[in-house]
């Protein structure tokens, strides 16, 4: 791999493209605060007009359930080998919300290490009482209060795609079993809930990656449930990040389809698993939330002499690519430099070019066609 394609691969942290199929018997982002950025170019595209109508959410207070933590079977592991487990909240049982939690990646043997900043290395709690955002089941406007929840946490250094055991060398030995352990939640989220009629697949940074496909798996096997996909903060990985999914054995996971027919590692870009879901299942609707500037990828990108402006082009391009081949993709991009949403207070309260985002996101889930919302001036004073 060249220097300048090696450079822009570790310049978007750990959070990689993916890959799955179904397969093992069977999650609120956590990546670090990585180092402060202070970008100086604003971008100045102005969006395309947004309408959205103002939606209600139910004032009633909902119920606050409990998480229920599910041991997986043994050939699921974190990348220590350790053994690994996975939380479901069960409530309304026609309205599910399949979440992939973030945290990083690693694809070498100083990432990977132990000790390493590069990929949540652990599993920690589920969602406690003082969760924000869509884990604020007290919250009356919480779309979500009232769903059922599968909860995926993220422990393997490979965006939930992974299936193979990887010896970086330096007796650096990592099991890349992100596929296994996604594929054992989807499996028990399948079993437990086969009557779901709304089915959100979400993710946040390492975990938006991996959302399309699993939403495209999950919407084999409940074909009558509506599927919509949450890609939170993931918007802004370039297709140079494909190099690296080899270390994770990402495409032997990919899902027994034609139109995976012939797919090598080279051609796994974030781009081409939307459109390959969605020529899959075109009933799947896919949404996008990012902010211009984002201080966990942008670090990344400095350390490697790349311009944290670059990353809004880097979403633009993305999309476009993606909608040339006819896929709509509903997109967001907020200004400053701001890492996710879902998992924080400002999923109720932020807005953009006199639009709120929940109203949007209600919107989007409601099935109407959505104008994407750009921000205009990017730098957030």
């Amino acid at each position: 791999m060249g220097l300048s394609k090696q450079r822009l691969v570790h310049s978007i942290l750990g959070a990689t493209v993916i890959v799955i199929t179904m397969s093992c018997g069977g999650a609120s982002d956590s990546s670090s605060d990585d180092s402060d950025v202070d970008p100086s170019t604003a971008v100045s595209e102005a969006p395309v007009t947004t309408e959205v109508p103002t939606s209600d959410v139910s004032s009633s207070e909902p119920d606050i359930v409990d998480w229920e933590t599910v041991a997986a079977p043994a050939d699921c592991m974190c990348a220590d080998g350790s053994p690994y487990s996975y939380f479901v909240r069960e409530a309304d049982p026609t309205k599910v919300v399949f979440y992939l939690e973030g945290g990083g990646a690693c694809f070498s043997s100083a990432m990977c290490a132990p000790g390493s900043n590069s990929y949540k290395q652990f599993i920690g709690a589920a969602p406690g009482e003082d969760a924000a955002g869509i884990f604020d089941f007290a919250n009356p406007q919480n779309p979500f209060a009232d769903h059922s929840f599968v909860f995926v946490p993220y422990c393997s250094g490979d965006v939930h795609s992974g299936n193979v055991t990887k010896d970086y060398g330096d007796g650096v030995v990592i099991e890349h079993k992100g596929f296994v352990n996604a594929s054992a939640a989807l499996t028990t989220m399948i079993e437990r809930f086969p009557n779901v009629v709304d089915l959100v697949v979400a993710g946040s940074s390492a975990g938006a990656f991996t959302t399309p496909l699993y939403a495209g798996v999950a919407a084999d096997q409940l074909p009558n449930a509506k599927v919509a996909v949450i890609a939170d903060s993931g918007g802004a990985v370039p297709d140079a990040i494909a190099v690296v999914t080899a270390n994770w054995g990402s495409v032997k996971s990919l899902p027994d389809w034609p139109e995976f027919a012939g797919t090598t590692a080279a051609m796994v870009t974030p781009p081409y698993i939307f459109t390959k879901v969605a020529e899959h299942n075109p009933s799947i609707t896919f949404m996008r939330h990012d902010y211009a500037y984002d201080r966990v990828l942008s670090s990344y990108a400095m350390m490697a002499g790349l311009s944290a402006d670059g990353l809004v082009e880097v979403m633009r391009s993305g999309e476009a690519s993606i909608e040339a081949t006819g896929v709509a993709v509903a997109a967001w991009v907020s200004p400053g430099d701001a890492h996710t949403i879902l998992g924080r207070a400002d999923f109720y309260t932020e807005e953009l070019n006199g639009v709120r985002f929940l109203d949007w996101l209600l919107a989007f889930l409601g099935d109407a066609s959505l104008a994407d919302n750009y921000c205009v001036e990017c730098l957030d004073d």
